[in-house]
């Protein structure tokens, strides 16, 4: 790679470990990935870092590709998987032995984590390191298992966060860590850092828990004689107690709030927004405007936190700003879920209608099934807060005369309706809201709705008058 190559291009990299499901911290760091490397023209790359064989799984990893898709995150290039790279790494590491850069370690695995747990902070004595090349060869035709380490020279490293500032490390700190395992499995540091200069990667943005990791990898860049990417390290994302985020805060995993109804672009607006300097005037933003909008530099020093509460917020905003079309084949599928429609049932204008009717109201698109069972099934019980309310024992034979206005309606759309209704309390000598509650109480069950007339003139004639039968039959 040429000097002045990383120049030319941004090239960043999300780069998650198939262990697990998809989480939001993991999310997080992917869109600002994604939002850095579009804001800047350059490339966004996924590498699935699936060495940990006995851990990893397709599954897994189907799974995280398919988060990332929901999410609207669309990666340049072939997916790197670390498990096809293997032999790389052994390359890589005899490559930094030929150079003297690196050794190989014959101590003992179970000697040396015995060691590690009498210490309170442990460091490798080095034994190894100074091993004649005649001990080598003898311990290598003795068939002696070995680990690669890499030599780490007294000094100071030290790098430009572009987050957190100039940060120092001493190397006394460090120790000849382990490059390859005595298996040949490359350690995460290695590969990590062999895989970045692979895919020319220019900048490395992720957790601040990795931090401790950066001096190690910088030392890795130069013994391959490779210029340093920069990095940024996002703070962690906490929950609302001010504690790493986690299952006791509910969910966590992208799939999840999938699940849970929300939209993909409210979980990026939210993920990308929090913990950062975007006005709280104006926080409800669409990808093209949170590209615009990018500066890694906005981000804050403190931890983020993260509130399902703001999430909901953001999420009811997105709904509305959406048209029904747009929401349609996603609340389709929620009907079909909740068995509210068949699969292959084709319902599309009397759905449209239902969105444009509860779109503004509804928190979450799970709710448009909660809240909106009555379009399809009639009411199998009724709420009794709002029963107490607004019920009496007159109100049976007032619906008995609104019945028979409905009835004798030519034309049944909402102003048809209301004006029905209106004309019935005026001759029942009583205010509209006595017939009003009620009804919207038979049609729905419940004691709030979107407008009870739009509701009426959707469900057609036949349904409003054996709602009305019903509930008069129930109280009577």
């Amino acid at each position: 790679m040429q000097a002045g190559q990383m120049d030319k291009e941004v090239r960043v990299r999300f780069a998650p470990s198939p262990t697990g499901v998809l989480h939001l911290g993991g999310a997080r760091t992917a869109i600002h990935n994604w939002l850095f490397a579009r804001s800047k023209g350059g490339k966004f790359l996924l590498r699935i870092e699936d060495t940990d064989v006995a851990r990893s799984n397709r599954a897994t990893v189907s799974q995280i590709i398919d988060s990332l898709r929901w999410l609207g995150l669309n990666w340049d290039e072939k997916i790197v998987f670390q498990s096809e790279r293997l032999d790389i790494y052994r390359k890589k590491a005899e490559e930094l032995i030929e150079k003297g850069l690196a050794y190989r370690c014959f101590c003992d695995v179970k000697e040396i984590e015995e060691a590690k747990k009498d210490a309170k902070s442990y460091k490798y004595s080095g034994k190894c390191r100074n091993l004649t090349p005649e001990e080598v060869r003898r311990n290598l035709r003795n068939g002696k298992p070995y680990a690669v380490r890499i030599k780490i020279d007294p000094g100071k490293i030290s790098w430009k966060d572009l987050i957190y500032g100039e940060i120092e490390v001493d190397t006394e700190e460090l120790d000849d860590f382990i490059i390859l395992r005595s298996n040949g499995m490359p350690t995460y540091h290695f590969a990590v850092v062999v895989d970045d200069i692979y895919m020319k990667i220019t900048h490395v943005i992720r957790g601040e828990d990795h931090i401790p990791n950066t001096p190690k990898h910088i030392v890795l860049y130069k013994a391959f004689n490779q210029r340093v990417p920069k990095f940024a390290h996002l703070p962690l994302l906490l929950g609302v107690d001010g504690k790493r985020l986690s299952k006791r805060h509910g969910a966590t995993g992208v799939d999840e709030y999938r699940e849970m109804g929300f939209l993909p672009e409210a979980v990026f607006n939210y993920l990308a927004i929090i913990g950062t300097s975007i006005s709280a005037d104006n926080q409800i933003l669409t990808a093209e405007e949170l590209i615009n909008r990018y500066n890694v530099k906005k981000v804050a020093r403190k931890s983020a936190v993260f509130d399902v509460k703001k999430l909901e917020w953001m999420n009811k905003k997105h709904i509305s700003k959406k048209s029904a079309e747009e929401l349609y084949n996603v609340v389709v599928q929620i009907f079909q879920r909740y068995e509210l429609l068949k699969a292959g049932e084709v319902r599309k204008d009397y759905i449209l209608n239902i969105i444009n009717l509860m779109k503004g109201r509804v928190v979450k698109l799970t709710d448009f099934a909660k809240w909106g069972k009555y379009f399809f099934l009639d009411p199998a019980d009724y709420d009794s807060d709002a029963l107490s309310k607004y019920w009496d024992d007159k109100t049976c034979e007032f619906l008995k005369v609104l019945k028979q206005a409905l009835k004798e309606l030519q034309k049944f759309d909402s102003g048809s309706i209301e004006g029905a209704l209106r004309k019935t309390a005026e001759r029942l000598g009583i205010k509209a809201a006595q017939l009003i509650h009620p009804f919207r109480i038979a049609l729905t069950g419940l004691g709030v709705s979107p407008d009870i007339f739009e509701i009426a003139s959707l469900l057609k004639k036949e349904a409003v008058l054996r709602r009305l039968d019903n509930i008069i039959n129930f109280y009577s």
